[in-house]
């Protein structure tokens, strides 16, 4: 079991506790192959609490999905909420860190170590991801499944180079619209189905 670490965080409708590795925690690799050490998602990064701070506001009895949630700050705000959450991310290790952090926090929500991509994950009424858009592949597979997943979707991004890629490509089938959250530099895109 890895060292960690408990960090509240102040967010709209009050503070979350989130478990996160301690400094310096020996984090194991995970099934997932091309992570690095320490893992990028034992931090809790300006796009996660911006995006929590948007989740904050999500309405009771939402379907929401968090895709590659690392520590699920975002999750955790939604299930807060009073939303009917799944967290997934590759890492059960991540996946673990969430589980504990909800139920610290006497939160109802469902975790699991899986693909954005599963064929297994059922459609939503919103998907949420923070910080997702650091690598091609990535771009390529968030394209091609979003749409399957939910009519609406919020990304948060931190200002990475194919984030601009992205929102093209995403606006041939998506309406977005995109603001400053005040995260040190932090937009939240938002995806919607013109249906929607």
């Amino acid at each position: 079991m890895i060292e960690v670490v408990q960090e509240s965080l102040a967010l709209p409708g009050g503070e979350i506790v989130v478990v996160r590795p301690a400094p310096g925690a020996e984090v194991p690799f995970d099934e997932v192959g091309d992570e690095l050490l320490p893992p990028h998602w034992a931090e809790i990064w300006p796009s996660g609490i911006a995006l929590a701070d948007a989740a904050a506001a999500v309405p009771p009895g939402t379907r929401v999905l968090e895709i590659g949630c690392g520590l699920g700050l975002p999750a955790l705000a939604a299930a807060r909420s009073g939303a009917d959450v799944l967290a997934t991310d590759l890492s059960s290790t991540a996946i673990g860190l969430v589980r504990r952090s909800a139920e610290l926090n006497d939160l109802v929500l469902r975790a699991d170590a899986r693909s954005w991509s599963d064929p297994a994950l059922e459609p939503v009424d919103l998907v949420l991801g923070a910080d997702l858009l650091y690598g091609h592949r990535n771009v390529v597979e968030l394209l091609a499944v979003l749409p399957r997943l939910a009519g609406e979707v919020w990304l948060t991004d931190p200002g990475r180079p194919l984030a601009p890629e992205f929102l093209a490509d995403a606006r041939r089938t998506w309406t977005v619209t995109s603001r400053p959250t005040g995260q040190d530099g932090v937009t939240l895109h938002r995806l919607t189905h013109a249906a929607t």
